[in-house]
């Protein structure tokens, strides 16, 4: 079963020097993007919203998805949330609380590049105020595959801890660092209170784990709309 769940990183144009630039969408292209799902009829779902569904039905709801962000960076604020706002679209940001009103570090950031922004508290606040669901992305942006038991749960718990004390909302859901994860950080996320963690592209697709669900990545090189609808068919 396909999880209708799409991930993007930064809404924004890669600087010049930027040696990565597949996590880059351009907001324009984002707007035809969001223009183009409202267009086909999808119904927006926070992920938290996705999974309760799931819980309660046994699939997903049908020409539903939910957008997905990780790293929390500042132009999810600057460039995607006035669309999402103006569309009405429902959406799910992944922090990292280290990171919140900082430069990006060499745990977010490909070596050479220089820093970029991430969300400042008031950006996020604002944007919770507006309905915008705020997730985990661990304590620190740590590969939790690589690291012992004992930080694994250090990195899951005090993140969604400080996630809960900033917008007072629950946070519902984790997202594993660059997708990669652990039975240990499986079983972390559940027992921290989690109802569901995302992968990038290492979860299973021949049953829903829900923690270790599939999410369908819109990377740089979806220049066109046709490019862009061939992987949004993979939700349905």
């Amino acid at each position: 079963m396909t999880v209708p769940v799409l991930l993007y990183h930064k809404i924004s144009k890669p600087r010049r020097d930027s040696r990565i630039r597949g996590a880059f969408t351009p907001p324009r292209r984002f707007l035809r993007q969001m223009s183009y799902l409202k267009k086909q009829g999808f119904d927006f779902y926070t992920t938290s919203e996705l999974i309760k569904h799931f819980q309660a039905e046994g699939t997903f709801p049908r020409r539903s998805v939910a957008l997905t962000f990780d790293d929390g960076w500042k132009d999810n604020y600057t460039n995607a949330f006035p669309v999402l706002r103006e569309l009405g679209i429902k959406a799910t940001i992944f922090v990292i609380p280290t990171s919140i009103g900082q430069m990006s570090t060499a745990a977010t950031t490909p070596a050479g590049d220089r820093p970029y922004p991430h969300l400042s508290r008031e950006e996020i606040l604002e944007m919770s105020r507006a309905g915008i669901e705020f997730g985990s992305h661990t304590m620190s942006h740590k590969w939790l595959n690589e690291i012992p038991e004992p930080e694994v749960k250090s990195e899951i718990e005090s993140a969604k801890r400080e996630i809960e004390s900033l917008v007072q909302k629950p946070c519902w859901t984790i997202a594993y660092p660059a997708g990669y994860f652990s039975e240990t950080a499986r079983l972390a996320a559940r027992e921290a209170g989690h109802i569901g963690a995302f992968s990038t592209i290492y979860g299973p697709t021949e049953s829903v784990d829900l923690f270790a669900l599939n999410r369908v990545e819109i990377l740089r090189r979806d220049r066109f709309t046709f490019q862009f609808a061939r992987k949004v068919a993979q939700l349905e």
